[in-house]
């Protein structure tokens, strides 16, 4: 058995819920660092407060998903999106029940079946890098935390203030990244 493929499921909808919270948080934490730029420091604290929020959402988002990803790795990017004949079979029975329910039209299963199999390779290929981005915004994470819990603007001046917002968006960026990846491979085909 496939370690957590039981819980395959619940974890995914865990992942997806932690997720779309990093994302908010991350998002949130970037709009509100740009107040710096404009002499807005009353936020400093709560800013902070989003940042540990931010990270502990991506590090707990993170997790789930390492735990989720054996089954992943087996259920479907092995036995479907890297499976040709798995494919074309699901194509194949698709084609039918649309002809069969809504009368569609004739449609080349064998052309349909290249491109969907050309989809399946690359929207693996996109959940790699999905992994990769993710792991780097969390080291980009762990950094912003650091730097806003040692740097106070209104003593030490807003000199870093345009570092701590580019870490800032590069985690926002990565999280939103990363969410989109995963929309279109369960979209392809989720555990």
């Amino acid at each position: 058995m496939i370690f957590a493929e039981p819980y395959a499921r619940w974890l995914l909808v865990l992942h997806t819920a932690l997720a779309v919270a990093a994302v908010g948080a991350a998002t949130h934490l970037a709009l509100w660092m740009r107040g710096y730029f404009r002499g807005q420091l009353g936020r400093h604290r709560a800013i902070r407060r989003f940042a540990l929020l931010s990270l502990g959402l991506h590090a707990a988002a993170f997790l789930v998903g390492n735990a989720m990803y054996p089954a992943y790795r087996v259920a479907v990017r092995s036995e479907y999106l890297e499976e040709p004949t798995a494919i074309a079979a699901d194509t194949e029975a698709r084609v039918k029940i649309r002809a069969e329910h809504r009368g569609a039209e004739p449609v080349d299963v064998a052309e349909l079946t290249r491109q969907r199999v050309r989809g399946a390779a690359q929207v693996a290929r996109w959940f790699d890098v999905k992994e990769h981005w993710l792991a780097l915004g969390l080291f980009a994470s762990l950094a912003l935390t650091w730097l806003l819990f040692r740097w106070d603007p209104r003593r030490d001046g807003l000199e870093l203030a345009p570092i701590a917002l580019a870490l800032a968006s590069s985690v926002a960026l990565s999280l939103w990244t990363a969410a989109i990846i995963g929309v279109i491979t369960s979209a392809w085909r989720a555990v």
